[in-house]
């Protein structure tokens, strides 16, 4: 088991905790308080370190607790109207509320990190594609000048399969 930290036991901890985080020299600190400096570098890299960490963790466990909820109640009341709206026959009312559920099942997915938001990826099937049939003839003509760069482009497209 390790040391006891010097600092974390010290009467003046809370004061010494503020300066760290303050930013004061660990000089400065360790001279005020009679402290060696690598004391307080050890507190300030490994105590007070591990105690923002634990405070962050703490933090977002709640904040993640209170969405959870809030998530719960606004799909509660969202229920709530759609029943409603479907008892009184107000379709334009439960169509809404039907949206608003969709929008809740998205972003309770989303948090849990079990819908990935994906780019559309297009093929295009160049060989029939008229916009590459355009473009290939204005490539080709804009190399009349130059029959060398021409010769290979056409060399290239024709022992291509891809190519067309």
């Amino acid at each position: 088991m390790g040391r006891t930290c010097s600092i974390c036991v010290h009467v003046e901890r809370e004061q010494i905790d503020r300066e760290v985080i303050a930013g004061l020299s660990y000089r400065d600190i360790s001279g005020r308080f009679e402290l060696s400096k690598s004391a307080v570098e050890r507190h300030a890299n490994g105590c007070i370190v591990a105690a923002v960490g634990r405070a962050r963790a703490l933090v977002d466990g709640v904040s993640a607790e209170v969405l959870a909820g809030e998530l719960r109640t606004l799909r509660e009341t969202t229920l709530g109207i759609l029943e409603e709206s479907r008892a009184a026959q107000q379709h334009g009312v439960s169509l809404a509320a039907i949206a608003r559920l969709e929008k809740q099942a998205e972003l309770v997915a989303k948090l849990l990190g079990e819908l990935v938001d994906r780019q559309r990826v297009e093929t295009i099937d160049l060989q029939v594609s008229e916009k590459w049939i355009r473009l290939r003839t204005l490539i080709v003509d804009a190399l009349v000048p130059f029959p060398e760069a021409r010769g290979a482009l056409l060399a290239a497209l024709e022992a291509s399969p891809d190519a067309g």
